[in-house]
């Protein structure tokens, strides 16, 4: 990890995005989900921006998003949201702009002797899975009608499971953000719409507070029951992604807690199905170019993971120094940036534990890199 400079300035700022920025494609990192952004113009006063972004985001006045940008150094825009001007247009402030230091708390070498350091073995994902996926994956399409079927076995009635899209009803978007239930066991029931408990949405506090006017709807239309259950998605960070939902209304018989039970259990099975059938390996070997204590730098030249590498969060993977056995890291994706050959060069971070001998080993391979090259600029 580089240490980073913190610009405040408001000329400052001006300077690095009127110069860098404009009409460039940034990562935009908010709560865990990700997207691509174009800087489109500089609102007078030196900062705010207007952005493009390719799907809207249900955002709070606010809400913190983080842009990044690997240039010649990496930069990051710490922003919060002002406002919404179109559909695919929005206003940022920019609260704080980080560039990284030239200097590195962990010296990078290069790597030079061909073969000398390798990785192999990277376990990827097949398919990104996202909260803002425009299209379903065929993968998540084919588990989704699987188990909607078994589910439907169970309540007799046909429920709904997709992907969250835009213009929705309120109450898809609010299970969506909160990621939290939503169970209404009576829905002619004024009282059904004020669950209190964790995890649960509280109709009347979140979604609608003209609840007698719901139960009496729900009496004319014959609804017995309403559910909307989250479809959560966890990825390689560990982080939770809402990527769809489960909706039924019953008229037949109420969704009972059993019900309820039955249903997250169905949901949690198909995640870890998505989960396993996405994972592919690619056991080719891949150059490493440069090495330090925390990361390395990697040329890919895989078509595959030359398009997929990019939109992931992390992957597992071997490192090979030369006739040893190899060390199994689990790397986040800090950068990626794709040259006019066509290969992709990415920028690894290690994380996760070793153990104290795995340490000594490999710092003793790093002394051996020291020695034979010379520090990365």
């Amino acid at each position: 990890m580089r240490p980073m400079d913190q610009i405040t300035g408001k000329e400052q700022k001006h300077h690095v995005i009127s110069h860098y920025l404009m009409n460039q494609e940034m990562k935009a990192n908010w709560n865990g989900q990700v997207q691509t952004m174009t800087v489109l113009q500089e609102v007078p006063g030196g900062e705010e921006i207007i952005v493009q972004w390719m799907e809207a985001w249900v955002l709070a006045e606010g809400s913190t998003i983080v842009l990044s940008k690997l240039l010649a150094r990496y930069l990051e825009l710490h922003c919060t949201f002002v406002k919404q001007l179109a559909p695919h247009k929005v206003q940022l402030r920019v609260e704080k702009v980080l560039i990284a230091k030239k200097e590195r708390l962990n010296p990078r070498f290069t790597i030079t002797e061909e073969g000398m350091v390798n990785v192999t073995n990277i376990v990827s994902s097949k398919t990104i899975i996202e909260a803002n996926m425009f299209n379903i994956p065929t993968l998540v399409r084919v588990n989704f009608e699987d188990y909607r079927k078994r589910m439907m076995v169970r309540s007799g009635e046909a429920g709904t499971m997709d992907i969250f899209k835009s213009g929705m009803e309120r109450k898809f978007d609010v299970v969506k953000s909160t990621q939290k239930i939503l169970y209404i066991k009576d829905a002619t029931n004024p009282e059904s719409y004020k669950m209190d408990d964790e995890g649960f949405i509280n109709y009347e506090d979140d979604i609608e507070d003209n609840v007698d006017k719901l139960a009496f709807a729900a009496r004319d239309k014959k609804i017995k029951s309403e559910l909307i259950l989250p479809i959560l998605y966890k990825n390689e960070l560990e982080e939770i992604i809402p990527i769809g939902y489960y909706f039924l209304q019953t008229k037949d018989k109420s969704i009972t807690e059993d019900d309820l039970k039955f249903y997250q259990t169905q949901i949690a099975e198909m995640i870890e199905r998505i989960k396993d059938a996405n994972l592919m390996t690619t056991v080719e070997k891949f150059p490493v170019i440069d090495l330090s204590t925390t990361g390395l730098k990697l040329r890919v030249n895989n078509s595959n993971l030359v398009e997929t590498l990019p939109k992931q969060k992390g992957i597992l993977l071997e490192l090979v120094f030369k006739l040893q056995t190899p060390f199994r890291f689990f790397g986040k994706i800090a950068w990626a940036h794709k040259e006019e050959t066509g290969d992709l060069l990415v920028g690894i971070e290690f994380s996760g534990k070793r153990t104290y001998a795995e340490k000594v080993r490999f710092e003793e391979n790093i002394e051996i890199i020291k020695n034979n090259g010379r520090t990365a600029a």
